[in-house]
């Protein structure tokens, strides 16, 4: 059964601006859809008007059924509403069961006084309607999803109108998944969130009972939750079945088929306009190049898609200067904000060495940002040291991207910063996607993308060799994404960077560092290496090491290779982080640098074998998923 049906949706903005140009799509009971396409390209105008916040031009959206369709406000805690304790605005979601469970209190009242059988029977009834729609557990649900998405037990009393924007999306987010509407429609949930929160918003959507139409730039959200993609593209939807990388999958096979189309189409079209030059001047011919120009004029052109497609065009490859070994370092860090009872920060120590790309993860609220600062000498530690290494010269792009200026043009910013003349910072914000009118807005009007695509035109040209990256895509859509993810990888200096966003992390991270309980743990391999440890971290205590899976009488056939599979990777990673650790102890010592041939050969084995390690915990992830799947 359909929640709900759209038919050739059409939408101007401004009066001349068509958004959507007939955009049709329906939904099925159940079902969890991903909606992508460019910045700008109408994914939250289509949201509006399926929401019911605004009408189409023309086109039509019908609700089967009188399906109820739910999407968080634009206009979250204001008024009266604000006031709300946030535990209030999430039991909330449950008023039809709350007002069973105030009915069942009346009865169980009445039946003390009238122990009647009318009144048993209805009593019972409606108890065992109570207890099969979840009304012992919603309770329980609700505060489960409060903790989940990052609050503290103390928050559950503050009034929803006192959070900060981006926790009352999040609050507001979770009590329209509380509600469980027909149709949950989502514009960009994990913005705001960190990973675990992120992660459990995954679960929640896969076991959602709901339809859930899902707007996303987050590639690795978009394949755990997506069963099959819309694409908004030039005001039209087009449907793929299956995750987003098989949506990348068959996208390109589509383009490179009408590719094909298009290459015959132009060959065709110019040999019929050679003919026509040709002969149109010759008697003998002449009728023949009219016919062959009828042909043309009715001959339907083909576009190259790939001519059509724009795309941030960054370049981070060029040379550094070459900066010391350790590049940045923190010792024994305390830092605490003025008003705050306690430190956010403690006993903080990390060591950053050239060419590493280092991910600064942990949940909000931990301090990761402050550590951003505190490297860039924007804070000042109350003990301890922070230090930049040699010849080490810092870019920053701060999360709120503060550093620019809201008051002056895009060019005029562009110019400041970067000592450009006017001719050059157009070269420059035209690789950005600034062109024409665009480089005499003022920054304040800036989309959140285009406020980061300006920040990072900015960052490219500044020459340093070490860049300093909070939430870099954050606003960006997946193809600016994935240009910046690599142009990264071709950059030749130093990162350390905090990122929610999945996918980039598996692609950049070379080592991981979680800060929680106000204090770094060092992961040595990349994100998958990362994910896997902290699994083992997680795991409930009660053996030393890692949960060895051994062959055990009574498996059956795929069960025993499996086991046997498991227990030889463990043994590869055991040997292997064995002999990472030698040479870390090896690192460490002054000695081993008088002597350059030794320091580079252990310097290349430790990086080689950090390589190898994210492989095989990429391995031993995978088949411990499987192992659970098949109940060893």
């Amino acid at each position: 059964m359909k929640v709900i049906v759209a038919r050739d949706l059409v939408k101007y903005h401004g009066g001349d601006l068509k958004v959507l140009s007939g955009a049709t799509l329906s939904v099925e009971a159940g079902e969890k859809v991903g909606l992508v396409g460019r910045n700008g390209a109408g994914k939250t105008t289509l949201l509006d008007i399926l929401a019911g916040h605004s009408e189409p031009d023309s086109g039509s959206v019908e609700h089967p059924g009188g399906a109820k369709v739910g999407m968080t406000a634009q206009k979250l805690y204001v008024g009266e509403r604000g006031a709300l304790s946030l535990e209030q605005e999430i039991i909330s979601a449950f008023e039809p069961l709350m007002a069973r469970e105030k009915e069942l209190e009346e009865l169980g009242t009445r039946l003390s006084e009238d122990p009647s059988d009318a009144l048993m029977e209805r009593y019972g009834r409606l108890q065992s309607e109570f207890e099969r729609d979840g009304g012992y557990a919603y309770r329980a649900r609700a505060a489960s999803t409060i903790s989940s998405l990052g609050f503290a037990p103390e928050d559950w009393k503050r009034p929803v109108g006192s959070f900060s924007g981006g926790e009352q999306s999040r609050i507001a987010l979770a009590r329209l998944l509380m509600e469980e509407p027909d149709l949950i429609l989502l514009d960009e949930p994990t913005n705001h969130l960190d990973l675990r929160a992120i992660e459990w918003l995954e679960n929640f959507v896969k076991g959602a009972k709901s339809a859930v139409l899902v707007v996303s730039h987050d590639r690795y959200f978009l394949d755990a939750v997506a069963g099959s993609i819309l694409e908004l593209e030039d005001g039209v939807l087009a449907r793929y079945p299956g995750n987003y990388s098989k949506y990348v999958t068959e996208k390109k096979a589509r383009e490179e088929q009408l590719a094909r189309k298009a290459k015959a189409n132009a060959e065709r079209r110019a040999q019929l306009e050679r003919f026509v030059e040709k002969n149109r001047a010759k008697a003998s011919k002449a009728s023949q190049a009219k016919s062959k120009q009828k042909l043309l004029d009715r001959m339907e052109k083909i576009d190259d898609p790939r001519s059509a497609s724009k795309n941030v065009r960054l370049d981070l490859g060029k040379e550094t200067a070459r900066a010391g070994r350790v590049v940045l370092e923190l010792e024994d860090v305390r830092y605490a904000h003025d008003d705050a009872e306690g430190p956010l920060l403690e006993d903080l120590d990390l060591v950053i060495e050239r060419g590493e790309r280092v991910a600064l993860l942990g949940p909000n609220g931990t301090g990761k940002s402050t550590i951003m600062r505190l490297a860039t000498g924007e804070l000042q530690a109350q003990r301890g040291m922070v230090r930049t290494g040699n010849n080490v010269t810092l870019a920053y792009q701060d999360q709120q991207l503060a550093r620019l200026d809201d008051h002056k043009t895009v060019l005029q910013e562009a110019m400041d910063t970067t000592g450009f003349d006017a001719p050059e910072a157009r070269d420059l914000l035209g690789a950005f996607l600034f062109s024409g009118e665009d480089v005499f807005k003022k920054v304040r009007s800036l989309s959140g993308g285009e406020r980061n695509r300006l920040s990072l035109a900015e960052i490219v040209v500044s020459g340093a060799n070490m860049l300093l990256l909070d939430e870099p895509t954050n606003n960006l859509d997946i193809p600016a994404r994935e240009a910046l993810e690599d142009a990264l990888l071709e950059y030749r200096g130093t990162m350390f960077f905090i990122s929610h966003d999945r996918y980039f992390l598996r692609k950049l991270a070379t080592r991981v560092v979680d800060l929680e309980g106000r204090k770094l743990r060092n992961y040595l391999g990349g994100y998958d290496y990362y994910r896997s440890h902290r699994r083992l971290d997680e795991a409930p205590k009660g053996g030393k090491g890692r949960q060895r899976r051994r062959v055990r009488p009574g498996q059956n056939k795929e069960q025993g290779i499996l086991a046997t599979r498991l227990v030889a990777v463990e043994g590869e990673i055991d040997a292997t982080e064995r002999r990472v650790a030698r040479l870390e102890k090896e690192l460490a010592t002054s000695e081993l640098y008088a002597d350059g041939k030794r320091s580079r050969e252990v310097v290349k084995e430790h990086r080689q074998l950090k390589g190898v390690l994210d492989g095989l915990y990429a391995d031993w992830g995978t088949l411990l998923e499987e192992a659970e799947e098949e109940g060893l």
